[in-house]
């Protein structure tokens, strides 16, 4: 089977945008049913290259589109503290409520190549340092009132065998140990990597499996599901409470990334599926987008007009 009759399998319809609005299928419409999205934000890292050129100035922006909440990437606060980000929040009307678990990069960070920089990153962002991470991070979260901190992933190689499985989960479930001591629940994002069998098992099912709910939540990003071959609906039905916050993530017809709502992905029957699974913050991402800012506004204005 080709790739885009794959991603035409998993979509139970293609997205209608024709006359200003995305629906569902189905009867609601004519009963009149229909819901609205009322709150969702933007994962910062859709705008990466504008936020390191204009810290301030970006937020400005984001916030002047129309978003109020925004989720911090991996990079954290590029170099802010955690009192002057909430001040600049404050000042541009935007909340932070879901929180990141980001390396603390070396001085110098950002003057270095494209080649160290990702060395770096993938150093002080591994395994080793993750508990100290989560650490720093929750004094970050206390400042922002934040009640959720998301690990942004484990990498691959962190997952080849099964004993390396295995050692991933349990530092998961330590790490969730920590932030439920400060009343802080602890959340994984997912890739697809963590879809790939490994001895027999799926190790992301492993990890919902055997990790108590209380110690690690979800967010569940749709495309890496979806580029998995798995059914983001199909998890948001077996695991209810589980994920908490959700990324909003598109995919054109040849499995790549794509502006929300303009992809192949069905958003009126994810939305609804993970609005009954309990799920309540939502964060626009793309990865690397061409034109960032035009990618934040189309996202904003395809969820303004989605019913579902």
């Amino acid at each position: 089977m080709k790739r885009r009759e794959v991603l035409a399998a998993m979509t139970a319809a293609p997205l209608a945008l024709a006359g200003g609005c995305a629906t569902s299928a189905g009867s609601k419409e004519d009963k009149g049913t229909l819901r609205k999205l009322e709150r969702f934000g933007l994962q910062l890292s859709t705008v990466t290259p504008a936020l390191m050129a204009d810290f301030d100035g970006t937020l400005g922006r984001v916030a002047a589109i129309g978003y109020k909440q925004v989720e911090f990437s991996a990079l954290g606060f590029l170099g802010r503290s955690a009192d002057d980000v909430a001040s600049l929040l404050e000042v541009n009307s935007l909340e932070a409520p879901v929180g990141r678990i980001s390396p603390r990069l070396p001085e110098g960070f950002r003057a270095l190549s494209r080649e160290e920089q990702f060395a770096a990153f993938r150093t002080y962002s591994g395994p080793d340092h993750l508990l100290s991470n989560v650490r720093v991070a929750l004094q970050d979260a206390a400042e922002l009132g934040q009640k959720h901190l998301i690990l942004p992933a484990l990498m691959p190689d962190n997952f080849a065998t099964r004993s390396q499985v295995q050692a991933s989960i349990d530092l998961l479930r330590q790490a969730g140990e920590l932030c439920a001591k400060a009343d802080v629940r602890f959340g994984y994002h997912n890739h697809d990597w963590e879809f790939a069998p490994v001895e027999g098992v799926i190790p992301f099912d492993l990890m919902l499996d055997t990790i108590d709910p209380e110690l690690m939540s979800v967010q569940l990003d749709v495309y890496w599901v979806s580029k998995a071959g798995a059914d983001p609906l199909a998890y948001f039905s077996a695991h209810p409470n589980r994920f908490p916050a959700c990324h909003l993530k598109d995919m054109n017809e040849d499995g790549d990334f794509e502006d929300v709502g303009f992809g192949v992905l069905d958003f009126p029957s994810i939305v609804a599926g993970a609005q009954a699974a309990g799920t309540e913050y939502y964060f626009v991402e793309r990865d690397n987008p061409p034109e960032p800012m035009r990618t934040a506004e189309r996202a904003y204005a395809y969820l303004q007009q989605l019913r579902f």
